[in-house]
């Protein structure tokens, strides 16, 4: 167990953790914030100095002088460095997520400070990845910290919980466990529907397989990013999803951008789109969903079979391609698709 992770165990509950301060604090010195501010009943502190990134607040009387005291020998003293930064850990998967984005990380070359790095988790681990409608609310991301520490299964083994502008990551611990892989998806569904549920944000998941060493964990971080806005520009209303990916539609989101215009623009000229209207492409986007099937389609659009019919001729009419032929219908719902990037 790490030294913070010490201090949120002994001081659970009356102690709570921000890498910034609330937007309407003002502070005229790192010394009064020392010392600490009260601002909206709670007061405010932080470590002083080189360490003034981490913040804590608490409730007036919540927290002896003794105490306080503890928050400092255990995030500042140890063999004589700071422990106020971030775990060596946190820092390694925060490079891996602002690294370029990739679909498929390539191997990461196993050092003896991967292998050997010292993590507050027991293997083998799931990681559920996070990513906000709106990353730009700080009150958000540390609405969802919240939420996810509250989060405890039968055996009281709680999430370890790194914040990132990208991907808010929760490590879960299978250990003892008997189907694990299971508990990934969920735990990403029972997380995205209680964050809507008792907080009202909206939030995308992505869910790993069971991970067994850290490189393995820095591949699958990478990759979660890379699925996460692949589901956002191309299949929005999916809100789970595994880290296997997105298949099609993860290729046509690394494509180049000259390449995706050129080609939507080829297969649907300006004025084609603009004929087409947002029923037409409807239309098209249920009908490849629906696996090319009439009945299906008509039954998710309300239509009648003939309305159909008369939609589906529009269309080729206003395109040349015949969405009833499987190679039409794909090269039309691909050039629909990179339209969205």
């Amino acid at each position: 167990m790490n030294r913070l992770q010490e201090v949120k165990k002994i001081l659970q509950g009356r102690l709570e953790w921000s890498d910034h301060l609330p937007a309407p604090l003002q502070v005229r010195s790192e010394a009064e914030l020392a010392a600490g501010v009260l601002h909206q009943g709670k007061v405010w502190r932080s470590l002083g100095g080189a360490q003034r990134e981490f913040y804590f607040c608490y409730l007036p009387g919540a927290l002896s002088d003794t105490e306080l005291q503890l928050v400092r020998l255990l995030l500042t003293q140890s063999n004589g460095n700071t422990m106020a930064k971030r775990a060596f850990w946190e820092e390694k998967i925060e490079q891996a997520l602002h690294e370029p984005l990739q679909a498929f990380a390539g191997p990461v070359r196993i050092e003896d400070e991967l292998e050997t790095i010292a993590v507050p988790w027991t293997w083998p681990v799931f990681v559920v990845g996070l990513r906000l409608a709106d990353r730009q609310a700080p009150e958000q991301t540390r609405d969802v910290r919240r939420y996810l520490e509250t989060l405890a299964d039968p055996s009281d083994i709680t999430p370890y919980v790194t914040v990132d502008d990208s991907l808010i990551l929760a490590i879960f611990s299978t250990s003892g466990q008997d189907k694990e892989s299971d508990f990934g998806e969920e735990t990403a569904r029972a997380t995205v529907d209680g964050l809507m549920t008792e907080t009202f944000l909206d939030a995308r998941a992505v869910w790993s397989k069971t991970l067994h060493s850290f490189p393995e964990m820095l591949r699958t971080v990478k990759r979660m990013l890379f699925v996460a806005h692949t589901a956002e520009a191309l299949t929005p209303e999916r809100k789970v999803v595994s880290d296997q990916g997105l298949g099609v539609f993860e290729m046509l989101y690394a494509t180049r951008t000259q390449f995706r215009q050129a080609y939507a623009d080829h297969i649907l000229p300006p004025s084609a789109l603009l004929a087409l209207g947002a029923d037409l492409e409807q239309t098209v986007m249920t009908f490849v969903s629906c696996d090319l099937n009439m009945s299906e389609t008509s039954r998710h659009l309300y239509l009648h079979r003939n309305s159909l019919l008369y939609r589906i001729d529009r269309i080729r009419e206003l395109t040349g391609f015949d969405i009833r032929r499987f190679a039409d219908a794909v090269t039309v719902w691909t050039a629909l698709l990179l339209k969205r990037l």
